[in-house]
C-alpha cells in the first residue's frame, strides 16, 4: 500500500511498469542478481510520457573530473499540464581508467546514463524493477503477457466473435434490422 494522494500518482502509473524486453539480469560482485534497463526503453518512456526531448522534457549535464573519475549531474526537466518541472541534480560516478590501466573513453558517457536513469526513477520509470519486483517471476511473466499484447487491439474470444459474426448476413454483409 502506498501513502498520499492518489492524483500525486499519475505520472509514477503511467511509467510504473517495464517491458521485459528491456531488461537483462546480472550478477553483481557478491553473487547479487540484478535488473538492468535498457537506457533506450527509457527515454522511449519519457517521449511516450511527455513527448519529443527538447520539446516536451530535457536534461542538462554537468561534468565533474578527479584524477580518477569522472562524475555526471543531471537536471531533468519535463512539461506537465502547461507547466515545465525541473528537478535534480542527480547523480553518478565512473571510474575514468579500465582495470587494465587504460583510458575508458566512455566513462562520460557511461556516468550520464546511470544519472539519467536514476533521475527517471525519480518520476517512476521503472519504478517495478528498482522496488524489486523483476526479483519474482510470477511478476516478470505478468509483464511479459501484459506488453505482448497490443495495446489498441481489443481482445475478443470465440462466443463474442461467433455472436457477431451470426448477426451478419453471409450473402450481404449487413446486419439484420430489428
Amino acid at each position: 500500500m502506498r501513502t498520499g494522494d492518489e492524483k500525486n500518482f499519475f505520472i509514477w502509473d503511467q511509467v510504473k511498469n517495464t517491458n521485459p524486453k528491456y531488461t537483462k539480469a546480472f550478477t553483481k560482485f557478491g553473487g547479487k542478481e540484478l535488473t538492468t534497463i535498457d537506457p533506450m526503453y527509457q527515454i522511449q518512456v519519457m517521449t511516450g510520457m511527455f513527448g519529443p526531448v527538447g520539446k516536451g522534457w530535457s536534461y542538462e549535464v554537468s561534468y565533474h573530473y578527479t584524477d580518477k573519475n569522472v562524475f555526471a549531474e543531471v537536471k531533468v526537466k519535463y512539461l506537465y499540464e502547461k507547466y515545465w518541472n525541473e528537478f535534480g541534480p542527480v547523480s553518478s560516478v565512473q571510474a575514468l581508467y579500465k582495470k587494465n590501466g587504460g583510458l575508458d573513453d566512455e566513462a562520460p558517457k557511461k556516468a550520464m546514463t546511470d544519472a539519467l536513469t536514476k533521475a527517471f526513477s525519480h518520476l517512476g520509470v521503472s519504478a517495478d524493477v528498482f522496488l524489486g519486483l523483476f526479483d519474482n517471476n510470477k511478476y516478470v511473466q505478468e509483464m511479459k503477457a501484459k506488453f505482448a499484447a497490443p495495446s489498441n487491439i481489443k481482445v475478443i474470444n470465440t462466443k463474442e466473435l461467433n455472436d457477431k459474426q451470426s448477426n451478419v448476413d453471409r450473402k450481404t454483409g449487413s446486419r439484420p434490422r430489428n
